[in-house]
């Protein structure tokens, strides 16, 4: 898989192999609002203080930050969504080209991915960070590989956006 840029106002990837096609055709089911696991939406939301003298500032958080951000995730997941019907196969490859101005959306999901996966398999930074190639015959091996595939999608987006 290879990271291009169309002109000045899209990027893409190309050369995108069918099994890495579907990891990407997946990612926003991995963000479902409807679906997420408790342990991943605590780790969307956490709340800003375990202090037991913070109530209040728990409540309005929940009342006034919270919603914010789940519109936030979800408006970037409809925009994916939209997106994902450019990826289209080519040859034995897939491609998809996504307008610059949505890139911001593509790293939020990416990340939200990577957290979600992360948060359901209880992987902590040691293993994220890892330089070691994933076992693939796991499924922790599996896993931690989709999580390096949204990494490396995200250095790209971030890279051209600098």
């Amino acid at each position: 898989m290879e990271f291009f840029t169309t002109g000045k106002s899209r990027v893409g990837f190309r050369q995108i192999h069918p099994l890495l096609a579907e990891l990407v055709r997946g990612l926003p089911v991995l963000v479902d609002p409807d679906a997420l696991s408790e342990t991943v939406e605590q780790r969307f939301y956490p709340e800003p203080t375990r202090e037991r003298d913070h109530d209040q500032l728990r409540s309005d958080w929940k009342a006034f930050v919270e919603p914010g951000l789940q519109e936030h995730f979800r408006s970037s997941r409809d925009i994916v969504i939209a997106d994902l019907k450019n990826l289209i196969e080519k040859k034995d490859a897939f491609e998809i080209t996504i307008p610059l101005q949505h890139a911001d959306a593509w790293l939020n999901v990416l990340n939200q991915a990577r957290l979600a996966l992360a948060a359901d398999l209880g992987f902590d930074e040691e293993l994220l960070s890892s330089t070691e190639p994933p076992d693939l015959v796991s499924n922790r091996g599996l896993i931690a590989f989709r999580i390096n595939l949204y990494a490396f999608m995200q250095q790209c987006l971030i890279e051209q956006m600098e």
